[in-house]
């Protein structure tokens, strides 16, 4: 069983504003590379047995994504695909989406953005949010990495900002987004350091040799059980991340460094990453 547990979906002429095309092209990335159909992103998930799906509220960069629109593409295929709703917090009815999303669209778990929303990971209005995700048991997905858009510190996004967030609510599930690149070292101490901490490897694999690293030093700390596999589409699809990670070791080459075990790689592709969240899959 394959899970792939970062998709996005979108309208990219109705739901991306002016600025995330602008810091797109500033930061040298196709915007017609992010321009999919429905049926795109069905066909580039296809290998996936399960797939979770979200779009991402975050008016401060541009993002406008209706969550009733991921939720209709979510009900074309409701046994494969999970709905991940997303609030923005810095939008005063933050709370009546979070609940809109849980109790009318019946998400199953919710993205979160700090760079992208604006906020910091530490504000009262996230706590709000993780508050009510930790009661209903929803697992967050939370972008804790770089990103191309402009206007909101990058220091929001270090990962060990939620290690304080794991600590003060035990019993929420966090999955940390791209392994926290470039802060991939802290994102990994810290899903090693607190039980509740996790992260996944999308959107990195194309990136060879920080990729590699990342997942030995993954291994030198033991914690490649608290990866996840996800592939971040658009940004590339479920089979081009399935490749990347079988190859990782490609770039070694002759130079004799120590390869990622191939049970670590087969791991990661087989991890049930729905049950150790707790989210119940449609059979």
């Amino acid at each position: 069983m394959l899970i792939d547990l970062h998709t996005h979906f979108y309208d990219a002429d109705r739901h991306l504003g002016p600025q995330v095309v602008a810091d797109m092209r500033r930061c040298h990335i196709d915007p017609g590379a992010w321009r999919f159909t429905p049926e795109d992103h069905l066909r580039a998930t296809a290998e996936a047995d399960y797939v979770v799906v979200f779009g991402l509220a975050a008016a401060k960069v541009g993002f406008n994504i209706p969550n009733d629109a991921v939720a209709a593409h979510v009900a074309r295929d409701p046994k494969r695909l999970i709905l991940f709703g997303s609030p923005d917090p810095a939008q005063p009815s933050y709370m009546d989406e979070l609940i809109h999303c849980h109790q009318d669209l019946k998400c199953k778990g919710v993205k979160l953005g700090p760079i992208y929303q604006g906020v910091h990971p530490h504000d009262k209005r996230y706590y709000d949010i993780y508050a009510y995700c930790a009661k209903h048991g929803l697992p967050i997905m939370i972008h804790m990495a770089t990103t191309f858009s402009s206007g909101v510190p990058l220091e929001w996004a270090r990962p060990a900002l939620m290690d304080k967030v794991a600590v003060d609510f035990p019993d929420l599930k966090i999955v940390m987004a791209h392994i926290g690149h470039p802060w991939e070292g802290e994102c990994i101490a810290a899903i090693r350091h607190q039980p509740n901490l996790f992260a996944d490897l999308s959107a990195l694999y194309y990136r060879p040799w920080q990729f590699y690293n990342s997942m030995r030093l993954l291994c030198e700390y033991r914690a490649d059980d608290k990866l996840f596999f996800g592939s971040d589409y658009p940004a590339t699809t479920t089979a081009g991340t399935i490749s990347g990670l079988r190859n990782v070791n490609k770039i070694l080459g002759q130079s004799g460094l120590p390869p990622v075990p191939t049970e670590v790689i087969e791991g990661i592709l087989s991890r049930d990453s729905l049950s150790i969240l707790g989210i119940k899959r449609e059979v």
